[in-house]
């Protein structure tokens, strides 16, 4: 995976030689899930935890938008900050408790699209780097990147880009989450529906 990024990293690049090359800021919000998956526990404390509602989360950074004859290419770096939450269902009360995931990263789409006039069409994979140990009621080993994906679609007026993406995970978080000192093995992933604002510097 990492090798395919790279190599996508390079194209971008050489097709930057023969391109017109944009460079913008973005900002944004959205609405991050933790998707939580093979819940296994030899304590009981906590018999099962589930997905909690979608919460806001926030993002800022910079792009640079390559514009080639039949198509974009457009790398961005961007600082994400992601609150969420799950659901754990205690053994014995039948109460479920909110457990928070707070998490800072930095995200690097690499996107290819097309344009249709005003309307920008998109895709490509993202690689996050965890920059904080996971803060709330919950701890874990991070891993130190993940892979995913973002798709969507947008608008360009002139320098204001306006998008609509949905980005999914190819690779988990992490593989455990320490509640109470007790040790859970989860598959723990995240999937977040972005509205991000561009303006282009340049």
């Amino acid at each position: 995976m990492k090798k395919t990024f790279y190599l996508a990293v390079l194209f971008s690049l050489s097709t930057a030689l023969n391109a017109q090359l944009d460079f913008g800021l973005r900002a944004g919000v959205g609405l991050a899930k933790a998707g939580i998956s093979d819940f296994e526990s030899a304590q009981q404390a906590i018999q099962d935890m589930e997905d909690a509602e979608r919460e806001l989360s926030f993002h800022a950074g910079l792009y640079f938008k390559i514009d080639a004859p039949a198509f974009f290419i457009q790398p961005e770096v961007i600082f994400s900050q992601i609150n969420q939450s799950i659901n754990a269902d205690q053994v014995g009360t039948g109460d479920l408790r909110s457990l928070e995931l707070d998490l800072s990263r930095v995200d690097i789409p690499l996107l290819i699209g097309t344009d249709f006039g005003p309307l920008r069409l998109m895709a490509g994979p993202v690689y996050s780097a965890n920059i904080s140990d996971l803060s709330g009621n919950v701890s874990t080993d991070l891993e130190s990147g993940t892979f995913g994906y973002q798709i969507g679609a947008g608008l360009q007026f002139s320098k204001l880009i306006i998008d609509v993406r949905y980005e999914g995970a190819f690779s988990p978080w992490a593989s455990n989450l320490i509640v109470d000192q007790t040790n859970y093995q989860v598959d723990l992933r995240t999937s977040q529906l972005l509205v991000c604002l561009g303006f282009e510097l340049f």
